[in-house]
């Protein structure tokens, strides 16, 4: 357990080690996604927030954990990523059900056309799917074991050690770009909501990494936090309104309303695909030899 004050920044420090660092990252992100779901009893935070906030703190984790994975044992690395993404998949109901609900309203204002008689009757359901799903027992029960699982990790952060160089996170750094390049080129030449979303995941570890790297050169890398960050947001709405869509085919909305309703997530999914390959082709621009090249000369002048 971190002492009272300690930083919790989402970003290595001036001259931290890096697996000492690591270790600090990963523990902030961890209690700090306790206190978020703890909140939900207190009456501190609603549970959308709270929920919301809580995977966030996790998805950063497990980003920074794939951006070690070469210097922890496999064993060890397996069980921390399955440890983070089972705690996550607990809290995914209720969040799932916001969700929905959010989309529906945002693209309802983005298609200020689309008839009242076919949004009203869904935003009524959604809300009462909402709330149903935010009094249920089995998912209360799934925030404790969420809480369980991270507080049970605390010990797990404490066995990460890496070396104290670029070695430790360049290759990672390396296979991250790659791998968001290729689902990149995946998503626009073959499509389909699975590339989109695989590219997503991506796209977030992308932020993620330029925010842990930032102290590296501040100006440019937080520049290009903020960029990955908006490529990560348009590519999560993409994802949220496919969501909506698997949701409007298990609904009887009338024809010509689910007609209209598909259209609209057509045209606004499109949209976003447009804005997300924009992005791309900018943040992608480098051969990953070339950005690992320039990242690695950041790192090396600011370790000096």
């Amino acid at each position: 357990m971190s002492p009272p004050g300690a930083d919790r920044s989402y970003r290595f420090g001036d001259a931290e080690p890096v697996g000492e660092g690591a270790r600090r990252i990963a523990r902030g992100r961890a209690e700090k996604a306790v206190e978020r779901l703890r909140a939900i009893d207190s009456g501190e935070l609603e549970a959308s927030k709270a929920i919301h906030g809580a995977r966030k703190d996790l998805k950063k984790l497990r980003s920074l954990l794939r951006l070690l994975r070469g210097e922890l044992p496999k064993k060890l690395y397996a069980e921390e990523s399955r440890r983070y993404r089972d705690a996550g998949r607990m809290l995914s109901p209720l969040r799932d059900a916001e969700v929905k609900l959010g989309t529906l309203e945002a693209l309802a204002g983005s298609e200020p056309d689309l008839p009242a008689g076919a949004v009203e009757p869904w935003r009524l359901i959604l809300e009462r799917d909402r709330e149903a799903t935010g009094d249920t027992a089995p998912d209360r029960a799934g925030e404790a074991e969420a809480i369980r699982l991270i507080e049970a990790g605390l010990a797990g952060i404490e066995r990460w050690r890496a070396r104290d160089s670029w070695k430790a996170i360049g290759p990672g750094l390396d296979r991250s770009y790659r791998r968001g390049r290729r689902r990149m080129r995946i998503a626009h030449e073959q499509g389909g909501e699975e590339a989109w979303h695989e590219w997503r995941k991506r796209a977030k570890d992308l932020w993620y990494e330029h925010l842990l790297l930032a102290g590296a050169w501040p100006g440019p890398l937080k520049t290009a936090a903020e960029e990955a960050h908006r490529l990560s947001e348009a590519l999560g709405n993409h994802h949220d309104l496919a969501l909506l869509r698997a949701d409007l085919r298990g609904r009887r909305l009338g024809e010509a309303e689910t007609r209209a309703l598909g259209a609209a997530i057509d045209r606004r999914q499109e949209e976003l695909a447009a804005v997300a390959l924009d992005l791309g082709a900018r943040l992608y621009a480098e051969r990953p030899q070339d950005f690992s090249r320039r990242l690695r000369r950041y790192w090396e002048a600011w370790r000096g």
